[in-house]
Parts: structure tokens; C-alpha cells; sequence
């Protein structure tokens, strides 16, 4: 696989990313990265040392050993853009991810004041609850007050 700076370089309306919210702004972001022959991906999915990220040639998987820090707030999410190796075994690896817009962080049920990332990225969020059952008032002032803190 080869990767063309020149054709990277062009609009980012028509990049093959746009539609998972790639923009100029992550474009202007991602140069360095594709200077070095590195490809942009939308990580879509994380567990256990691993992700799925989209690419312009489609969904690859990615090992995230190179990115992995002790801080549990920078620890690769759903949501994030992250330049990935172009070529290369199964998995790939995740060498760089971008620096994120907004997080939705949640406090952890542990005893150490952490929070855990649960995605970035993200622009807009709903809120649900099932209308089966009574409404639980506290429930969604919670879920209110993560997207609040978060941004």
C-alpha cells in the first residue's frame, strides 16, 4: 500500500474519512504524521490492548502498545483519530493519536479520584431512558451531569 502526500493534502471535505468527521482541522493536525507515511484512522472500537480504527481502505485492526500511558484519562478511546502504520502484520499498531476536541470522562468506583475516558471526540449526545418503567429522575441527572463535565 502506498500513500500519496500530494492527494492527502487536498480538500478534507473529500477525504474518505469525512463522513466520520474528518475536517481541516484534524487535516492541518494529521500533517506531520503523513509526512512520516503514516495513515489516519477513526478508532471505532477498543478492548484489551487493541482496537478497530477506520481508515480510508476500510475498518484494520491495531495494536495500541505504542500509545499506551499510565494516565487512564489518556488512554486510547472510541472517538479518537489516530495515525496508524500503512502497511504491516495483523494487527497494525497505533503509533500516535491526535489531540482530542472534547472527552466524555466518568468518575471510576475507586477510592483514588481518576476518571475513566469512555469516548472523544464526540459533538453531540443523547440522552434515553426507557418510558417501561418509572422515570428515574437521579438516573438522568447523572447522565446530564457526565456529558456537563465532560466537554
Amino acid at each position: 500500500m502506498s500513500f500519496d502526500l500530494a492527494s492527502f493534502e487536498a480538500s478534507s471535505a473529500s477525504h474518505p474519512l469525512a463522513p466520520y468527521g474528518w475536517d481541516d482541522g484534524w487535516d492541518a493536525e494529521f500533517a506531520p504524521y503523513a509526512r512520516q507515511g503514516l495513515l489516519p484512522g477513526r478508532v471505532v472500537r477498543v478492548d484489551r490492548g487493541q482496537c478497530d480504527v477506520v481508515t480510508a481502505d476500510g475498518v484494520i485492526r491495531a495494536d495500541t502498545a505504542f500509545v499506551t500511558p499510565h494516565d487512564p484519562l489518556r488512554v486510547i478511546c472510541t472517538g479518537d483519530w489516530a495515525a496508524v502504520d500503512p502497511a504491516g502484520g495483523d494487527p497494525r499498531f497505533v503509533r500516535e493519536y491526535l489531540p482530542r476536541r472534547t472527552a466524555f470522562v466518568r468518575s471510576t468506583s475507586s477510592q483514588r479520584s481518576e476518571g475513566q475516558i469512555l469516548a472523544a471526540n464526540v459533538d453531540h449526545a443523547i440522552i434515553a431512558v426507557s418510558l417501561a418503567v418509572e422515570l428515574d429522575l437521579g438516573r438522568v441527572e447523572r447522565f446530564l451531569a457526565l456529558g456537563w463535565e465532560s466537554a
